[in-house]
């Protein structure tokens, strides 16, 4: 099946921060198995979509970047959401905000034309639990390209209008 806009938040190979009191059965794998590097290429590759918004953490930046353009994308921007929440590994800064990379193949697919510079790169909803991303990176998405085929990758639910691919729906 082909899709113009591809929409991925891969499960990235980590664990979860300190363990806290407040958890006692807490553990530091997370509730989802994880991917190396090269899976996560393989996977996104076999899409081939015409754009790419690409989740990553601040640890996984670079790479993700880099995974993209291994199968012939171009970052276009960077969107930051602030979380307005966030966890402070080894206590010195809280980590509020993820990355939303915005890669296209040439040439690229253009947006509505009704949304031509309204928006900025940064964005803000309090997140709600780990790893779940905020609606309104889909309403972003869904207004730049109303007129055209999705997926979403790694998802965890079904949405409207979009297809879903992922191992917990």
């Amino acid at each position: 099946m082909k899709n113009d806009i591809i929409y991925a938040d891969p499960p990235w190979r980590q664990t979860k921060g300190g363990l806290r009191k407040c958890r006692p059965n807490q553990e530091r794998k997370l509730d989802y198995e994880t991917l190396s590097l090269k899976d996560i290429q393989e996977i996104i590759g076999d899409f081939n979509g015409k754009i790419l918004f690409l989740w990553s953490i601040d640890k996984f930046l670079f790479e993700a970047q880099q995974i993209a353009e291994n199968i012939g994308y171009k970052l276009h921007a960077r969107f930051i959401w602030d979380k307005m929440n966030g966890m402070a590994p080894a206590f010195t800064v809280r980590y509020s905000h993820e990355y939303l990379l915005w890669m296209y193949k040439t040439p690229m697919l253009k947006i509505a034309e009704n949304m031509r510079g309204k928006l900025t790169t940064v964005f803000q909803e309090r997140s709600k639990k780990h790893s779940q991303k905020p609606e309104i990176a889909y309403e972003i998405i869904e207004t730049l390209y109303p007129n055209t085929t999705k997926i979403e990758l790694f998802a965890r639910n079904l949405r409207d209008g979009w297809n879903s691919w992922g191992d917990e729906i």
